[in-house]
């Protein structure tokens, strides 16, 4: 069996599309684990036109991580996949990820490449070959929404760290997928990637989006870097990657991208130096 760990909060139109498209998968063999967030009951008519799917609808407080930890602690499949709310699948996918892990039974985990409605590429520049990644790929590549992970590993590497990710209560607001599936790899596990497969999801590159979640979404970048041990010259790569985007964005008029691409560079620099302290501290104050 599959299972599909939705944390999903203010979306309603969202979620029913995610719906409506496993109800068109070929390999029937999987479970729904709705991790509510929101206060009311908006998602009860949702859940009831979807009735037969094999869905579970679970009540979480705010937090992605946290309501991914719910879904964790239920979930019932052997293989463990963490769609966003506002995904959608091609009807071969499940079908797909399950040949992929019964021919390869030394992955831990897989990843797909996002695509939007077009089929375009969103998010980071995937690679356009099949690979097995290093912790570096992990680190640029691993949006947990196009990945799939073996049961037997999610016992193994924990729970997803909860002052990371959307919905926090920390400023560090991403970070979480990394943090996450870097862990396998650590252990000596191997993940695969197969551009073939396709997680579709809304395009990233939205002005108003990126403008407003730089800085938040880099500090977990550079707080990744630092704990799970990179070396320092991915670092200093980034930062040179902001500040060279924010001169050129400058330079052709377009100063909001340039504010993006500065947010960025200084979210990733206190992420990596303060960033252990920060979470520290976040840690202290909830135990």
């Amino acid at each position: 069996m599959i299972s599909l760990i939705v944390a999903t909060v203010d979306r309603v139109t969202e979620l029913e599309q995610l719906l409506a498209s496993l109800g068109r998968q070929s390999h029937k063999d999987f479970e729904v684990l709705v991790v509510d967030q929101n206060p009311d009951d908006r998602l009860a008519p949702v859940l009831d036109r979807h009735r037969q799917l094999n869905v579970r609808h679970l009540r979480s407080g705010r937090g992605l991580s946290r309501a991914r930890n719910v879904g964790l602690a239920q979930a019932r499949g052997g293989i463990i996949g963490f769609p966003d709310d506002d995904c959608w699948y091609p009807p071969q996918l499940l079908e797909q990820v399950k040949d992929a892990f019964d021919l390869h039974p030394e992955y831990a985990a897989l990843f797909a490449t996002l695509r939007d409605a077009d089929h375009q590429a969103v998010g980071p520049k995937w690679p356009d070959h099949a690979s097995v990644w290093s912790k570096e790929n992990v680190w640029v590549y691993g949006v947990s929404a196009a990945g799939f992970v073996r049961r037997e590993v999610t016992d193994a590497i924990g729970r997803f760290d909860e002052n990371l990710g959307m919905g926090a209560a920390t400023p560090y607001q991403s970070g979480e997928d990394v943090d996450y599936f870097v862990r396998p790899l650590e252990l000596g596990w191997k993940i695969g990637y197969d551009p073939a497969l396709t997680v579709h999801h809304p395009s990233f590159h939205r002005i108003d989006r990126v403008r407003e979640r730089s800085y938040s979404y880099a500090l977990g970048g550079g707080y990744t870097l630092r704990t799970h041990h990179y070396p320092l010259r991915m670092l200093m790569e980034s930062l040179v990657r902001s500040m060279g985007g924010a001169v050129v964005s400058f330079f052709r008029g377009n100063f909001l991208m340039s504010q993006s691409y500065i947010l960025r560079g200084a979210g990733v620099a206190r992420g990596y130096f303060l960033g252990p302290s920060d979470l520290r501290k976040a840690r202290l104050n909830t135990d």
